[in-house]
């Protein structure tokens, strides 16, 4: 976020992000502090689909409509993201593949230390999808609108 930011020529404002610990309870927590400031967010995306879900709760604590006064998108699509309501817009990302392909290298550096010679970091992009539900919309508008 602050390298995409950064790269668009943005400053990122830190007051508009909130820690969180890839939990539900730590994504209610960050929500309710960033949605109840007296600029309050139209759109939140958390780390991962729990602390989105954490997010949803919190606004919905707060009277706030999902996703007409605010957006929430999450990160993975685990069963999480359809089970709350609204369902999670969220990222999909392939989660067995980057496992393997990280061992993959992990071995490959292993073996490549282990030879004496130095080993140059590799950096992979794996495709992802972003998976549009129902948390999800332009401001002021509701997502089946």
């Amino acid at each position: 976020y602050i390298a995409a930011l950064t790269k668009a020529g943005l400053t990122p404002e830190d007051k508009l992000i909130g820690q969180g610990y890839f939990t539900y309870r730590s994504g209610f927590d960050a929500a309710e502090s960033l949605l109840m400031r007296d600029e309050r967010p139209t759109a939140l995306f958390a780390s991962n689909d729990d602390m989105a879900a954490g997010a949803v709760a919190s606004a919905h604590r707060l009277g706030l409509d999902v996703p007409k006064d605010v957006t929430i998108v999450g990160f993975d699509d685990t069963s999480m993201a359809s089970s709350v309501w609204p369902e999670l817009t969220t990222v999909r990302q392939p989660i067995s593949d980057m496992a393997s392909l990280g061992l993959k290298m992990l071995l490959e550096q292993i073996r490549t230390r282990r030879s004496g010679q130095p080993y140059a970091p590799v950096h992979e992009i794996r495709d992802f999808a972003i998976i549009e539900r129902q948390s999800s919309s332009a401001p002021g508008e509701d997502a089946t609108d």
